[in-house]
């Protein structure tokens, strides 16, 4: 290795460790997604072990990451939207009062279409229909369980990532679909909104962090959004741990000068084989620990689906996770 690269790698390590040590923010999770097909036949008294599962380890949201499929018209609660099915159990009723009852917080994602991943950012008829019947969602919800102390925030589902936004017509459409979502939230509720976009370091030869820190700030920039939750995409292979420091650091700034907050979406997965599995203790320390420098607070992917301490296969991972959590709470 040349000394040039060496220096350049040792400095990389020292800004880290300087930033780290001027971090206010406890590496340890706040929030976890858990999505719909795992839990949407729950009853009241399974959610309350879930919610005590998580609380016992200082983790006092959970986030359902989508409760509507707009591409198979499908909801997990009860929707009067035409040509829709509900599920034959209220997931967001069930969830919701359980909630109440423990003192957890709930914050609800809206639809989704799997098409996302394929359609072109310039097609505004396929994003307008989107935003129509995620506005009709937003009216449903508010509707039917404002009432519940336990919802206190908003998910758009929609992660986007800077190969759907290369040009800044495909900008501008992103960002006038997230402002008519976020706004038809923000004229009946104050709760903050959430969204989870992602980089990609493979893919820095045609997208740059500079081009990536632009694209957040002609995206998200007067949308009505709250919070930027950077998924840091490790347990998918995306990035690597090296990578962390600059793509958090980028969003970080570009986030600062258009006023939102920044969260880490923490992987606690692992590919392998296909799979996923999850992830080693030692791999998510580290993970928390090079984001700290540059977030407000951890959402985990996800303490429910590979950490559970209700699940026999998971209890042992979530016991990993418990004792770091501890030793946290004697500092």
């Amino acid at each position: 290795m040349k000394i040039w690269q060496v220096l350049y790698n040792w400095w990389k390590g020292f800004r880290r460790l300087f930033r780290q040590f001027r971090s206010k923010t406890q590496p340890t999770f706040c929030s976890s997604f858990i999505q719909y097909w795992y839990c949407q036949n729950w009853s009241y008294d399974r959610w309350i072990e879930e919610y005590q599962m998580l609380q016992k380890i200082g983790i006092n949201e959970i986030i359902l990451q989508s409760i509507a499929d707009t591409k198979l018209h499908y909801a997990v609660y009860p929707t009067k939207m035409e040509g829709y099915s509900s599920n034959s159990i209220d997931m967001l009723e069930t969830a919701l009062s359980a909630a109440d009852s423990v003192g957890m917080n709930v914050r609800i994602g809206l639809g989704i279409n799997d098409d996302w991943w394929s359609i072109d950012a310039y097609n505004q008829e396929w994003l307008d229909h989107e935003t129509e019947i995620n506005t009709v969602i937003v009216t449903e919800i508010l509707t039917m369980y404002c009432r519940h102390r336990a919802f206190t925030g908003w998910y758009i589902p929609y992660e986007f990532h800077p190969l759907m936004a290369l040009g800044n017509t495909q900008q501008l459409n992103l960002n006038r679909f997230f402002l008519k979502i976020a706004g038809a939230i923000k004229l009946n509720s104050t709760d903050t909104i959430m969204i989870a976009p992602f980089y990609n370091a493979r893919l820095s030869e045609p997208v740059t962090l500079t081009l990536w820190a632009k694209i957040i700030r002609n995206v998200f920039k007067d949308t009505g959004i709250d919070i930027i939750a950077l998924q840091d995409s490790i347990g998918v292979g995306f990035n690597s741990l090296e990578d962390l420091d600059e793509i958090y650091a980028y969003t970080k700034k570009a986030s600062d000068e258009i006023g939102l907050i920044l969260y880490a979406i923490t992987e606690t997965l692992e590919e392998s084989g296909g799979e996923n599995l999850p992830a080693p203790q030692p791999r998510i320390s580290e993970q928390l620990s090079r984001e700290s420098a540059y977030v407000r607070k951890f959402v985990a992917f996800s303490i429910n689906h590979y950490q559970n301490g209700n699940e026999p296969t998971q209890v042992n991972n979530y016991e990993d996770y418990y004792r770091y959590y501890l030793s946290y709470q004697s500092k």
